[in-house]
């Protein structure tokens, strides 16, 4: 597969399947906080969405040629340092309001902090 679409434009990019597996991350600490209380459609949603994501990563991966995979496997490691930055950075927030650091919600808030930082770096590290 050559991993271009009709347009002639490619389909997969690295940056993309890596945003696509922060938001998986996001998406499994989120799901904990619907079971807890009791939101069980949202939990079904949440599970519905992580198995389309996972699909399309796996499609995303399949088109990516070599240099791709190995920038991938690069930024992997960039998203995990903005997944513990972002979580750091949770945690000091709500020690310093006052509120308990500790539990599901402070754990999905700080991988969305990391997402988001990841998506920053990515924007400004960009290669044009």
């Amino acid at each position: 597969m050559s991993g271009t679409g009709i347009s002639g434009r490619k389909v997969a990019s690295p940056a993309r399947l890596s945003l696509m597996v922060g938001l998986m991350v996001v998406l499994a600490f989120t799901l904990p906080r619907y079971s807890m209380a009791g939101h069980a459609t949202r939990e079904t949603l949440g599970w519905i969405v992580l198995a389309v994501l996972a699909i399309a990563s796996v499609v995303q991966w399949w088109f990516l040629d070599g240099s791709g995979r190995s920038r991938f496997l690069r930024l992997l490691f960039t998203l995990f340092g903005c997944l513990v930055v972002g979580m750091l950075g949770m945690i000091a927030w709500k020690t310093v309001g006052g509120g308990v650091p500790l539990g599901f919600a402070t754990l999905s808030q700080g991988a969305t902090a990391g997402v988001l930082l990841h998506a920053i770096v990515l924007v400004f590290a960009r290669k044009d």
